[in-house]
């Protein structure tokens, strides 16, 4: 009997190391939130130093090192009254919540990316606290604040299940205090209609995932599914939120945000993809995500009144402002042009901060800017003109017709702290500068270009010089600094006296940073040519003509960096033997190019061609540095030459 009883005992060891062996097998840690093979991605672009990686990251070691600080807000009974019967009970009773579960998640991620313990220890002395500490929630909105608070703990767990610090035993305590605290509470409104069951679902999912509980995770999967089903109507829109009147879109977006993070942890832990999965009546996490974005991206306004009518939104939104977060991830999740350029200005995205507490006010999406492995590449858009009166806002400015060459529409009483602004320009890799197409007969205005708001950083400034009135008008360049990337751009008005700055009919750019395209008629100086405008269907040119032989333009002080080895001309001629000259310092000086051109089929028909530098044996030349450049018209026996458009080159 004794024998037999060994036996037993032998083979009920080895049964549970199997199993012991099984469930620690049964998913991959860290795996919830960001996987391991991400991580290896992201943090190679993070020591690269890569944009908006490098940006991310030091948000996310910023709140890594202030947690450090934090000593556990822990209480035995944890109470948390309904925001709108007591919102002041319910900040306060949050904040020690909040403050803790972002500094665990913080350090956690911290220990991942650096390997330094002190991270990884602050962390488990907060989540053992806590397992420890609390016995009890209560209050009308604590199940519900426990889940969207609790589940960065548990995402947390996932990033340090493996590490040996945190004992067999702390974690089993830590699980115990998820069970028998937090669980129940969970599961009585696991089924509601509205962001209460998306959060409940989220939370349990996180946890099944971090105890490798696969048969309850398997579960909540399909009633993830059903969720999914019954929530969102033919729309997109989500009835059960709809009844939060000038709030429904943000309780939209709070509903979303857990379902979605609910979809990555699915996707993480078994591969199936509810990000784009359709029920059998068509509902799909999709179309609700492609809805709320619709509204979301300036047309809050149109929100239907079925579904709440007109919503609160701020004008100026910050990098914590929803629902930024959300469709940072988004955008990789569905390889979204448009939801990437939507977040793109406001990066780096930490997470949606409850202003309240300062702390973040949920654990969906934080850090989404760092945990991506890609970013879509928006490609540049070369030369853009930006109408002036097609602002996205503005303080005070007015608009009304021109009298400048072309027609149309302008923005004038520009008076001092004044404003518009131009949501998502594409200054792609770089932009040097902007040239403003202004007319005033004053000559103590400015106008500042900023990113972010009207006292955001400084691209650039400048004073705009009178040109002699308010139907005369110029075109002046501003050169500008760490203009990249898509911006919420801002011109700013000041003047010292009363009155408007300036009349500004249009400003333009080009995108390659090495690009440089010169307008022919701003140049330096010239020799017997005029200027002046011709329309084509629907485009206004302006050009330099009245080019006869030997006539010239000059540019001073072109940039040609590190070599240039070429001009591209766009132009307009009717004759078969025009030719153009290109020299450094005058218009007989060092001949660095020529080119004929073309006949291009009249004056209204327009061509490029290139110029090629070569050196006297006829060898490519690279001409670098600051250059004087002189255009030299050339036609033989004959006078006019050629209309010239614009010239550009790409320096080194």
């Amino acid at each position: 009997m004794k024998q037999i009883r060994s036996w037993f005992c032998a083979l009920f060891a080895v049964v549970m190391v199997f199993s012991s062996a099984v469930e620690v097998m049964a998913y991959s840690h860290p795996g919830g939130t960001v996987t391991a093979s991400e991580f290896t991605v992201i943090k190679a672009k993070v020591t690269a130093g890569l944009s908006p990686w490098k940006e991310a990251y030091a948000v996310m070691m910023n709140d890594a090192n202030l947690g450090l600080l934090v000593n556990s807000h822990a209480v035995a009974n944890w109470n948390v009254p309904g925001y709108y019967a007591d919102p002041a009970g319910h900040i306060a009773a949050k904040g020690g919540f909040e403050q803790d579960t972002q500094a665990a998640y913080a350090a956690a991620l911290a220990y991942r990316f650096t390997g330094d313990a002190k991270y990884a220890q602050k962390a488990v002395a907060l989540m053992n606290s806590w397992a420890t500490v609390n016995k009890s929630n209560g209050g009308t909105d604590a199940p519900l604040a426990s889940a969207y608070i609790g589940v960065g703990m548990l995402n947390a767990a996932d990033l340090l299940a493996d590490y040996s610090g945190w004992s067999a035993a702390d974690q089993t305590v830590f699980k115990n205090w998820v069970e028998t605290v937090l669980m129940p509470k969970w599961n009585a409104r696991l089924n509601d209609a509205n962001n209460w069951g998306d959060w409940m679902m989220y939370a349990e999912l996180a946890y099944y995932h971090y105890a490798n509980n696969e048969t309850a995770f398997n579960d909540l999967v399909t009633k993830l599914k059903q969720k999914i089903d019954q929530s969102i109507d033919s729309l997109g829109f989500l009835p059960a939120e709809a009844t939060r009147g000038s709030n429904s879109m943000w309780y939209h977006f709070f509903a979303l945000s857990p379902m979605t993070a609910s979809a990555e942890i699915v996707l993480h832990a078994t591969g199936e993809n509810l990000y784009t999965w359709v029920s059998p009546s068509g509902k799909s996490l999709k179309k609700a995500v492609d809805n709320l974005f619709y509204y979301a991206n300036g047309r809050y306004t149109e929100w239907p009144n079925e579904y709440g009518g007109k919503q609160v939104y701020n004008t100026f939104i910050n990098s914590n402002y929803f629902p930024l977060n959300m469709y940072e991830a988004m955008a990789e999740v569905y390889q979204n042009k448009d939801f990437e350029i939507y977040v793109s200005p406001y990066r780096p995205v930490g997470g949606n901060i409850n202003e309240d507490t300062g702390f973040y006010h949920n654990q969906a999406w934080v850090y989404p800017t760092l945990l991506r492995s890609s970013i879509i590449e928006i490609p540049d858009p070369g030369f853009v003109q930006v109408e002036a009166e097609n602002f996205t806002g503005r303080e005070k400015v007015g608009t009304a017709a021109t009298t400048d060459t072309g027609g149309g529409m302008m923005i004038n009483s520009t008076d001092n702290g004044d404003y518009v602004y131009y949501n998502y320009l594409n200054l792609g890799k770089g932009v040097q500068y902007f040239d403003f197409r202004y007319s005033t007969p004053a000559t103590d205005g400015a106008m500042s270009i900023r990113y972010g708001s009207p006292t955001g950083p400084v691209l650039g400034s400048t004073q705009l010089p009178s040109t002699g009135g308010w139907d005369k008008y110029e075109t002046i360049r501003v050169p500008l600094t760490g203009a990249s990337g898509i911006k919420n751009i801002y011109l700013v008005f000041s003047k010292p006296t009363a009155g408007s700055v300036a009349n500004i009919n249009w400003f333009s750019y080009t995108t390659n940073p090495n690009t440089v395209r010169m307008e022919a008629e701003n140049y330096t100086g010239q020799s017997g040519v005029t200027v002046g405008d011709i329309t084509i269907g629907t485009e206004v040119i302006r050009r330099v003509g009245s080019t006869d032989n030997n006539d010239y333009v000059y540019y001073n002080g072109l940039n040609f960096g590190l070599g240039v080895s070429s001009l591209k001309l766009r132009y307009t001629t009717p004759y078969t033997d025009s030719r153009i000259e290109v020299r450094d310092g005058s218009a007989t000086g060092t001949l660095l190019g020529s080119a004929s051109l073309p006949r291009t089929g009249g004056w209204e028909t327009y061509s490029t061609a290139d110029i090629n530098f070569q050196n006297a044996s006829g060898g490519t030349l690279e001409v670098s540095g600051s250059k004087n450049i002189y255009l030299v018209f050339k036609r033989a026996g004959g006078s006019a030459v050629a209309d010239i458009d614009w010239f550009s080159f790409t320096a080194k």
